[in-house]
C-alpha cells in the first residue's frame, strides 16, 4: 500500500478547485428562443365555417286540396319542364262538389228568371192600377161615384207599387244569388282542377315525400303537406351559420374559398349573395347560448364547369347535391404587400397601472432581445400585420409560448434554439 504525503493532498485539492470554478454550468444558462422573420407579403383575413349546399332556387310543392294520392308521375331526380304533371289525388269527391255546384247555379238562373217575370207582372198590374185610380178621380170630381171609391182606387194603386218595389229587389236578390253560385261553381272547377298537381318552373325533384295511396292534407288546411320539392340544380350556395363575433366584417359580394367534402383536393369559388340580419340562437340556457347569423355563399360556375362528375351528370347541372357538406373560407379583408410577422410574436405587455396591456414583439439583435410596441392590421391563418414598429427582415421571437408570453423581458440575453428556428414562409 502506497501512502500519500501531505504535500500530494493539497495539489490535488487545488487541481479540484481549480476545475470546479473553470466549468461553464456555474454560470446562469441563456434563455432558449425560436425565432421568424418580418416579411412582406399580402394577408387574406378571413371567416372559416362548415355550411351545407343547397340550391339558390328550390320551391316546395304542397296540394292545394286535400285527398289520396291515386297517381304519381315523376321520381326523385327527374327533370321536370313547368307545366308537367307531377301527381293526381282522388278526383271523386270534388267532381260530386262541382255537379253540386252546377245544380245550384241553374236554380239560382231558374229563380232569377222567374223574379223578372214577378216583376214585370207587379209592373202590369201597377200601371192597370194607375190608369182606374185616375178614371176613378175623374168620375168623383164629376160626382159619380162616392169618396170611398176614390180612396179604395187610390188604396189598391199604392199597393200595387209596393209590391211591384218588392219585385224589383227580389230580381236583384235572384242576380245576386246567381252570381254567388257561379263563384260557388267557379271554386268547385278549381278544387277539382287542382287535384292535378303540375310543375310550376324547370327543375330538378330534389325530394319526393309522398307514396300511392298515402292522404295529404291541403293549404287549405292549416300549412298543408309536403309533399315535393323543385330545384333548379344549375345554381347552388353553401348556407353557413357565422358567429356574432364574425359577421361584423362580412359583407356582400365578399369571395369565398369553399371546399367540399365529396370532392376532396378540389377548391371552388363564389361570392357572399345573401347575410340574415335576424340571429339564430341556439342552446337552452343564457351560458349556453350560441347566436349565429346565416349566410349564403352562392357557388360560382366557372370553377366547376371543367370537373368531371361522370356521366350521370346532366347538361347544365352542377355536380353538388342538396345536402353536401362544405368548408367555406370568407375573405373579409385583404392586403397587399403588408409587413407581417408570424402570429404567435405578438403578445401583451402590461403597462403602467391603469393604462391597457400593449401589444409587443420581441425582436433579436446581438444575442439579446428588444421589446419593441407594434400596432397590429389584419391576420389570417398564420401571419399578422404589422402597421407600426418593425420592418421587413428583421428577426422576432415566436417561442416557446411559455417564455414569449410570461417569462421573456427587454434586453434579456437569449440564444436560439437552432433545431427549432421558425422558418419563412414560401
Amino acid at each position: 500500500m502506497t501512502l500519500r504525503t501531505p504535500s500530494a493532498y493539497l495539489l490535488s485539492l487545488s487541481l479540484l478547485l481549480g476545475a470546479t470554478l473553470s466549468f461553464p454550468a456555474c454560470r446562469k444558462p441563456k434563455t432558449r428562443v425560436q425565432t421568424g422573420q418580418s416579411e412582406i407579403r399580402d394577408i387574406y383575413s378571413r371567416v372559416s365555417e362548415s355550411g351545407v349546399i343547397q340550391p339558390t332556387i328550390e320551391v316546395p310543392v304542397a296540394p292545394d286540396v286535400s285527398g289520396e294520392v291515386v297517381f304519381i308521375a315523376i321520381m326523385e331526380g327527374d327533370k321536370v319542364k313547368k307545366g308537367d304533371l307531377l301527381l293526381t289525388i282522388r278526383p271523386d269527391d270534388y267532381r260530386a262538389q262541382l255537379e253540386q255546384a252546377d245544380a245550384a247555379l241553374s236554380r239560382s238562373k231558374a229563380a232569377y228568371l222567374q223574379a223578372q217575370a214577378s216583376e214585370a207582372q207587379a209592373e202590369a198590374t201597377l200601371l192597370q192600377d194607375s190608369v182606374s185610380m185616375e178614371r176613378t178621380r175623374a168620375l168623383f170630381r164629376d160626382k159619380v161615384v162616392s169618396q170611398v171609391d176614390q180612396e179604395n182606387a187610390e188604396l189598391r194603386y199604392k199597393v200595387s207599387r209596393s209590391q211591384w218595389e218588392a219585385a224589383k229587389y227580389n230580381v236583384q236578390s235572384a242576380f245576386y244569388q246567381v252570381e254567388s253560385a257561379e263563384a260557388t261553381r267557379k271554386q268547385a272547377r278549381q278544387n277539382l282542377d287542382r287535384t292535378n298537381i303540375y310543375a310550376s318552373m324547370d327543375g330538378t325533384i330534389t325530394l319526393l315525400n309522398v307514396e300511392v295511396g298515402q292522404r295529404v292534407v291541403g293549404t287549405s288546411m292549416m300549412s298543408g303537406t309536403e309533399i315535393l320539392k323543385i330545384a333548379d340544380l344549375s345554381s347552388m350556395e353553401v348556407v353557413v351559420e357565422v358567429n356574432e363575433n364574425d359577421i361584423i366584417n362580412v359583407s356582400l359580394d365578399d369571395s369565398a374559398r369553399i371546399e367540399v367534402d365529396a370532392f376532396p383536393g378540389e377548391v371552388f369559388y363564389g361570392k357572399v349573395t345573401e347575410i340574415a340580419y335576424s340571429a339564430q340562437v341556439a342552446g337552452l340556457s343564457v351560458t349556453d347560448q350560441v347566436t349565429n347569423f346565416e349566410v349564403k355563399v352562392k357557388v360560382s360556375p366557372a370553377s366547376y364547369e371543367k370537373l368531371d362528375s361522370g356521366p350521370k351528370r346532366r347538361a347544365g347541372e352542377s355536380p353538388f347535391r342538396p345536402g353536401m357538406t362544405a368548408l367555406v373560407e370568407i375573405y373579409t379583408r385583404q392586403e397587399k404587400n403588408a409587413i407581417a410577422v408570424p402570429i404567435q410574436a405578438v403578445t401583451l405587455r402590461e403597462q403602467a397601472e391603469g393604462e391597457d396591456p400593449q401589444e409587443v414583439v420581441f425582436r433579436l439583435g446581438d444575442g439579446q432581445v428588444e421589446q419593441v410596441p407594434v400596432r397590429t392590421g389584419i391576420s389570417d391563418d398564420t401571419h399578422i400585420q404589422i402597421l407600426e414598429g418593425l420592418e421587413a427582415g428583421q428577426t422576432v421571437v415566436t417561442g416557446p409560448y411559455t417564455t414569449l408570453t410570461r417569462e421573456l423581458k427587454d434586453a434579456m440575453p437569449v440564444v436560439v434554439d437552432e433545431g427549432r428556428e421558425g422558418r419563412r414562409r414560401p
